[in-house]
Parts: structure tokens; sequence; C-alpha cells
């Protein structure tokens, strides 16, 4: 093996393994390789930067915007809350719930779309005294499946077009032309939750008085006792500790030692640390009682007065720069100007101290925050959700039909070819800001600069694997095991993209993918198209675990999953999804 692909594999397996271990966010991670490649001369600035001029970055970006638009018009909440009904059997609840985010995420980014939709989901559960944790994995995966019904409906659809752009197969391409397969996925995807999915879904939730089973919203918070408080020298009976509404007192941290077996006549003394184990409520709860102040005294730190503050909760981005750093260096509370009180990860509280937790994607972060936190961190790039307490902010719905009634317009210009997608998306976001539909401050908080310099860094990390040969290997590998029969190598390149894409994101594993699709169909002398085909639907059937896609991540925290549950649910649907594509693709774009 030459030095120029020997490095590469070595960029490429540390890159692996940074993405796994959950301590260096993708966009890091790829950066880096990028640099590395650059430097080693791999690759030169010339074709390691390319990749920023792709035309997919700008359509993204576009789609970014568009998507905060819909979102800020609230041009789909009355149409969502009618849709749900009042019915809670799961066999007919799910499927009137994934038709529509499968419609929506068709033409809108996956991510806001389950982000405006895991709110009214847990309002709806709760009046419905349904788990949560029965309907945010069908949640996510009805947008995975709908982002693929079109080149538009997610974002490595739009890589898997950029990257396809140099090739004569592009112009056979319209709009909808992933739908033929999409919709019959879509189909299938919804009666298998139906008659089979669901069962197989976890039923996580609290019951009175049992603090056993994990609760998505559950947190350990840490209290002291304060010294000379009226609290020290009481039994914990007397100080009305078991009393309490929304918390269970889990174990008690005193002279060095921890104490888990907590019993009523146990005396508390100055300077002991209570682990309350509770709901978001619980904070509020326990900052009333006399005596008892935050652990560290982090949140009287906070220069707002208490009566300016809220709850929020958040869920820890995959592209954020705090992913990998504990809470004390992440300076969560210099930036924003906020407290983190407390984490939940998986559905399970972190009995630690708060500041030493090292922050991972998909955690579900309690939040100290003042008044109008929600409003200006909304489109932060460190967060997938981000909600008070004290209920969802409505917006203004004024420019709701006209919102949708431009996007349809787009839709109908670029399904004719009247308009390209890059020139149609630019079009689409200036007149949304014309028509006032987004202000430019939304429009520029929209755009996720993070995943843009992570698709433009992987672009270039493809180039290497194809420049120095490694692309060749890999494919003769595949064509090893398969020969040249066409089916079997579709298959073989459609399973190494799914278990990329559950490795290391949809949007790299499509860019690291498609160098095997040219060569692999170049050897074969077959049509480029079905093979790029494979790859946009491989790249985004991630159902059996919840780092490949960050739909996944969301609704992980949120409903409190583990790895376990995604792939229990996932991989009937990952084995229905495979075969119909590998069925259905060569019947429509024929070898």
């Amino acid at each position: 093996m030459e030095a120029d692909a020997a490095i590469t594999l070595i960029t490429l397996l540390l890159f692996i393994v940074g993405i796994i271990s959950g301590r260096i966010p993708v966009d890091v991670a790829l950066m880096t390789a990028m640099v590395v490649l650059i430097i080693s001369k791999v690759v030169s600035p010339g074709e390691a930067l390319a990749g920023f001029s792709n035309p997919a970055i700008f359509i993204i970006a576009c789609f970014y915007i568009v998507s905060a638009a819909v979102r800020e018009s609230g041009a789909l909440h009355w149409w969502v809350m009618k849709l749900l009904g009042d019915n809670t059997s799961l066999n007919i609840f799910l499927p009137r719930l994934m038709a529509p985010v499968a419609l929506v995420s068709s033409v809108m980014s996956n991510t806001p779309v389950v982000a405006m939709f895991i709110p009214f989901l847990r309002d709806w559960a709760n009046r419905h005294n349904l788990s949560l944790s029965k309907v945010l994995i069908p949640l996510s995966f009805a947008s995975i499946l709908g982002g693929v019904c079109t080149l538009i409906g997610t974002s490595t659809n739009i890589i898997i077009v950029g990257l396809l752009q140099s090739s004569p197969e592009s112009a056979s391409l319209h709009l909808f032309s992933p739908a033929v397969v999409g919709i019959p996925i879509i189909i299938f995807g919804i009666i298998y939750f139906a008659l089979i999915g669901h069962k197989l879904l976890p039923d996580r939730r609290i019951e009175s008085g049992d603090f056993d089973i994990p609760d998505p919203r559950q947190y350990a918070v840490s209290m002291k006792i304060e010294s000379g408080s009226v609290l020290s020298g009481k039994t914990i009976m007397q100080s009305g500790l078991l009393k309490l509404n929304y918390s269970l007192l889990s174990e008690i941290k005193t002279a060095g030692k921890i104490i888990s077996s907590i019993r009523s006549n146990r005396t508390l003394k100055d300077d002991d640390t209570l682990v309350f184990i509770g709901q978001p409520e619980a904070v509020t709860e326990l900052r009333q009682i006399p005596g008892l102040s935050p652990i560290d005294n982090q949140l009287s730190k906070m220069e707002t007065p208490k009566n300016s503050r809220a709850l929020v909760e958040a869920i820890l981005a995959t592209n954020s720069a705090m992913v990998g750093k504990t809470v004390k260096r992440s300076l969560f509370r210099t930036r924003f100007g906020s407290v983190i009180v407390s984490i939940s990860r998986n559905g399970r509280q972190i009995k630690k101290d708060v500041a030493t937790i090292r922050l991972r994607a998909g955690d579900l972060l309690l939040i100290e925050a003042p008044q109008g936190f929600v409003r200006l961190h909304r489109h932060s790039r460190d967060f997938l959700l981000l909600s008070r307490l004290d209920g969802i902010m409505l917006p203004d719905m004024s420019k709701a039909a006209t919102t949708l009634g431009i996007l349809f317009v787009y839709l109908m210009l670029v399904l004719s070819g009247f308009l390209t997608l890059l020139s149609g998306s630019m079009l689409l976001v200036l007149v949304l800001g014309i028509t006032k539909c987004i202000t430019l401050d939304q429009a520029q908080r929209s755009i996720d600069g993070r995943v843009l310099l992570a698709i433009g860094a992987s672009i270039s990390l493809g180039v290497a694997i194809q420049n120095t040969g490694l692309a060749d290997l890999a494919v003769n590998g595949l064509m090893s095991v398969a020969g040249e029969n066409f089916y079997l190598n579709l298959l073989m390149l459609y399973i190494a993209t799914v278990l990329a894409t559950e490795l290391i994101t949809n949007n790299a594993a499509a860019v690291l993918m498609f160098p095997l699709a040219q060569i692999m169909s170049s050897q074969l002398d077959a049509s480029l198209l079905p093979f790029a085909i494979i790859i946009m639907f491989g790249a985004s059937s991630s159902f059996m675990t919840p780092m490949g896609y960050q739909t996944n991540l969301m609704v992980q925290g949120a409903g409190g999953y583990t790895v376990q549950d995604f792939f229990k649910v996932g991989v009937g649907l990952s084995l229905i999804v495979g075969l119909m594509v590998i069925l259905i693709v060569p019947l429509v774009w024929p070898f």
C-alpha cells in the first residue's frame, strides 16, 4: 500500500473511532481529517476545498431557511393537531402520525419537522395517558422514510444530486424521481408499525411513587444543606423531604461517603449533599425549601433575578462544539448566560456533579435561563430541540398561507423543469424574504454552518479515497463476493452504505460511498444512476442505531430510548426497506 493510501486509511479509521466514541463532533472530526490530508499532500488545497463549491451546499443552506420560515409561520401547527385526533390505539394512531410526518418531511428538512412534533406529542401523550416512548421512534422513522421521496427531502439526497452534477445521468432525475421507490416504502413502513412495530416499542413511564422505571424527563438534581440552616440536625422524616410532589430523595453524600439506602431517621448535617431524582418541576420545588441550596451555588451566580428565569429543556446537537467536553469546560454559563441544572441520558438521570459531566450528543439538558432564552437561541447550532416547560411559544400565523403558497409554486416550477434545484431554491428564499415570511435575522440563525462545513470537508475525504486507490480496493473486495452479478453488487453496495450510515452519520456515508458507486458502475459497464440511487436510500436507512441520523438522536433523549430499543424496532424495518429498494431500483433505473 502506498504512503498516500496508508495516510488516508489511518485518517479514515481515526475519524470513525472519534465519531463512534461520541467525544468529537462530526464537523470537527471531518475538518480535522481534511486538514491532515492537505498537510500530508494526499489532496491539494484546490481538491480539498472543491467540496465547498458543490451546489448541494447552497441548496441545503436554502432549505434551512425555508424550513425555518415554515416553522416560524406556524403553517403546520393547526393541521398537525387536527390529524393527531384522540384515538390512543397505536395501530390507528401511528398511521395518523406517520403519514403526515412523511409527507411534510418530503419537502422539508427532517430535523425541524421532528423538533416541531416532539412538544406536540409530549402534550398529546400526557393528555391521553400514553407513554411518549411509544410514539417518538415512529416519528423519527417516518421523517426518514418521507425524506427519501424527493431530491430535497433530506440533505443526503441533495448531496448525491450535487455529486451527480458532472454525470450525464443527472439529467434524467427530477424532483419527485425517488418517490417511485419512496412511497411504497412509506406504505410498508406504516403497515409494519401498525401491525408489529408498536408491540416492540418500550413503554417507559413513571408511575406515582415509583422511580424504578426510567422516565425520559427524569433528572438528578443535587442540593446542599446550608450550614446552620433549619434542616441541619433534623431527621429526614422531620425535614419533610419524603413528601415532595415532583422528586424522590435518592442518595446522600456525607463526610466523603455515599449513602443510597435512605432511612427516615437519618440525621441531616451541615454541607450534606442530597441527590433528588424527579421531573423538571422538582428544581422549582426544591429551591423553595429553606435550608437547601443548589450544589456549588451555580444557580445563585446567575445575574438575572429569580423571578425572571425560566426552565428550559434542550437536546444537545450532534455537531455542537460542546460534545465531548465537561459542562465546566464548555463554558455554558458564560456563552449562554444560563446554567445546566441537570442532565438526563437515555432516559436515565446522571448522578454526578453537573460541572464534571462530559456531554454527549443527544443528552437532554435541563437549563435555568433568563426569560427570552428560547427566542434568542431557538435556532442555535448547539441544540436540536429547545422548548420552555411552561408552554410552547405560539407562532405568528398571519404568514402561514403565504409561506405554503410560495412553497407550492416553487415545487411546481422545479417539477416542470422551468427552474433547477439550485436556482429555484435561491429564488424561493428571496421571495420568502421579500414577502416577510422570514426575517433576515431568522434566516441567518437558521443556517447550520457546522453541517455545511462537515459536508464540504467530507467531500475532500471522498476525493482522497478515490485518488489513493482505496475506493478501488473496496470495490474489488465487494465484487469478489458478488462477482459480475448486477443485483448482488447492488446489494453489497447497499449493505456497505447502511453500515457506514449507522456508524458515521448519513451525510458522511453518502460522500464516502459515492466513489465506490462510480468505480463499480464503470467496472460493470453499467449506468451510474441505480448505484447512486442505492446510496441515496442506503444512507437514509438509519433505523438500527441512534447515531446514524440526527432525528434518531433527538428522540433518543426525549423518549428515554436505549441503543437496544432502536435495534429491536429498527432491524425489521431495515430488512423491509432493503428488500424493497433492491427489487424496485433496477426496475425504475435499469443497469
